[in-house]
């Protein structure tokens, strides 16, 4: 169970001396401002009048004050709603059905079995002439497995960043991982759809304005611009180029990812991540004990009572 051996020994000393206190019952008395029962009829009646399907439950507070006289809060009326599972949206809103759903591509548990992508603005010197940074993210081990910089946005640069990392991986002949992305025209464009046919890779997209569907690649470039050493803007493509050729390098080999437990991206990709998480496993244990037995010995040297 985990519980800590100086834990056991406070109930137990605790119970010797009769001094347990165990948590007090809750309080079955209700609070002052409790409905009574008159208002709860109310209540129930304002919720099932066929004048007020349609209501919101702010509406129906304001109508019970004028109505009765009465203030009952719409929170109350939230509840109560909410507990007959008729608190949804309510006229038009009701009859509306999603457009798009939430993407589900199953359990993701090892590497190249799905590639995030997207695109971001880089500035450039040039007022009006960004750059196009296309980034292709493992889902699984957050590796950014190909980038490329452009100056243009177009399909056929995200199927050339495909290409790329279908090469730098060495899938030509394997099962290609599924692609999520957005929603952006380079993704849905006729081409792109046939280059992916082609390839038979599975496309999935997030939902519009739904940026935790996608949420690796939106933290990848969140990095991106966010690393002190990040210039702002670039004078042309060549220095871009060489900036991102090492900030890669950094992020894939070097850079500690909070979301694949402090280990590089490299790491996690190539599996050396579970012996260098059961390493640190190792330390930590080794540490604590060592610190444990230190300071109950330095007690006993002392005359304190081991505890």
């Amino acid at each position: 169970m985990q519980i800590n051996e100086r834990r056991i020994q406070r109930w137990r000393i605790a119970a010797e001396n009769e001094v347990y206190d165990r948590k007090s019952r809750e309080s079955t008395q209700k609070p002052y401002n409790a409905l009574t029962p008159a208002e709860n009829v109310i209540v129930d009646q304002m919720i099932a009048t066929k004048e007020h399907a349609d209501s919101s439950c702010r509406v129906l507070s304001i109508e019970t004050l004028n109505k009765y006289g009465i203030y009952i809060s719409h929170v109350t009326f939230y509840n109560r709603m909410k507990a007959k599972g008729i608190n949804g949206p309510r006229g038009i809103y009701a009859r509306r059905k999603p457009k798009h759903s939430k993407p589900d591509f199953g359990k993701i548990d090892k590497p190249n079995q799905l590639w995030s992508w997207d695109i971001s603005y880089i500035k450039t010197t040039t007022k009006y002439q960004p750059l196009y940074l296309y980034a292709l993210l493992d889902w699984y081990s957050r590796k950014v497995i190909a980038w490329l910089i452009s100056e243009d946005l177009n399909s056929d640069v995200a199927q050339s960043l495909w290409d790329k990392g279908i090469l730098s991986e060495g899938l030509n002949d394997k099962q290609l991982p599924l692609s999520l992305s957005d929603r952006g025209s380079q993704m849905r464009s006729t081409s792109t759809k046939a280059f992916f046919a082609t390839l038979g890779v599975q496309q999935y997209f997030a939902r519009p304005r739904t940026p935790n569907d996608n949420p690796q690649v939106e933290a990848l470039f969140s990095t991106v611009k966010n690393v002190p050493q990040y210039p702002g803007r670039f004078s042309s493509l060549a220095e871009a180029e060489a900036y991102f050729e090492e900030f890669f390098d950094w992020y894939n080999n070097k850079h500690y990812h909070t979301g694949i437990g402090m280990v590089t991206p490299q790491d996690r990709h190539t599996g050396k991540d579970v012996i260098i998480l059961a390493e640190r496993k190792r330390i930590k244990e080794e540490t604590l004990q060592r610190r444990k037995d230190y300071h109950c010995a330095g007690n006993q040297r002392f005359g304190v009572a081991n505890s």
